[in-house]
């Protein structure tokens, strides 16, 4: 009961704080106002609530792993920094790993995809190099896919269509890869083909498992931007 009328009285304060901004106050008379009020900031509540149970489970899986120091344990510390969008924090620990592990394409893998991330695109792509050698099907594929992005960065569109290729050869194209080879297709100087990649992306989305449409929503409009320009 108590947290409910700490809720509610939230939703006053904001509602009257909200109400003396022009313009975004007066769509906020009445009870449809105080509603729309509490419905956002449930919605602002739950997502906070979310991030905190989340970075507190992370802090949690760290301290365990941070326990035993051993290349593999930093190898997972530095994946599980790497999937929670701190690339930076997560590269010490993926060198690391990569020096003391270097037969574990993983490591080399998610090195190179943290490198990519802080923007060290000639290092990534010499720890992709290093993943895909050791396993050219690593992540399913995925070693190629981030490859050809560290060639396309590195400005060898050629290397890049050689990865996709790999790619294409041994999983079909995806939305992601036929989005690639229309980049590195442009960048040679193949336009109209480059313009047929770019169209095909939506087809290949829409024909795409519905979990997979998140995941793919973004190549999307990234070719139609490349449609456009």
């Amino acid at each position: 009961m108590a947290r409910l009328l700490g809720f509610f009285l939230l939703v006053l304060v904001l509602l009257s704080l909200l109400r003396s901004v022009p313009v975004v106050g007066s769509w906020l008379g009445g009870f449809l106002g105080f509603w729309l009020v509490a419905i956002g900031l449930s919605l602002a509540l739950t997502r906070l609530s979310v991030a905190l149970t989340r970075r507190h489970r992370l802090a949690g899986e760290l301290r365990a792993l941070g326990q035993v120091d051993s290349p593999h344990n930093r190898g997972k510390i530095g994946a599980l920094l790497l999937v929670n969008g701190n690339a930076r924090a997560a590269l010490p620990h993926l060198e690391a790993a990569a020096c003391g592990e270097p037969e574990s394409a993983e490591w080399r893998y998610r090195q190179g995809v943290a490198l990519l991330a802080v923007g060290r695109g000639a290092q990534a792509r010499a720890a992709l190099e290093a993943a895909a050698r050791i396993d050219a099907e690593h992540a399913y594929g995925g070693v190629q896919l981030a490859l050809a992005d560290a060639r396309l960065r590195g400005a060898d569109p050629a290397g890049a269509l050689e990865a996709l290729d790999v790619f294409d050869r041994n999983h079909g194209a995806s939305p992601e890869s036929r989005y690639r080879r229309g980049q590195a297709l442009r960048r040679l100087g193949r336009r109209a083909e480059a313009r047929t990649c770019f169209r095909q992306v939506s087809q290949l989305a829409s024909r795409a498992a519905r979990f997979q449409r998140a995941r793919n929503r973004p190549w999307v409009w990234r070719s139609l931007l490349a449609r456009l320009v």
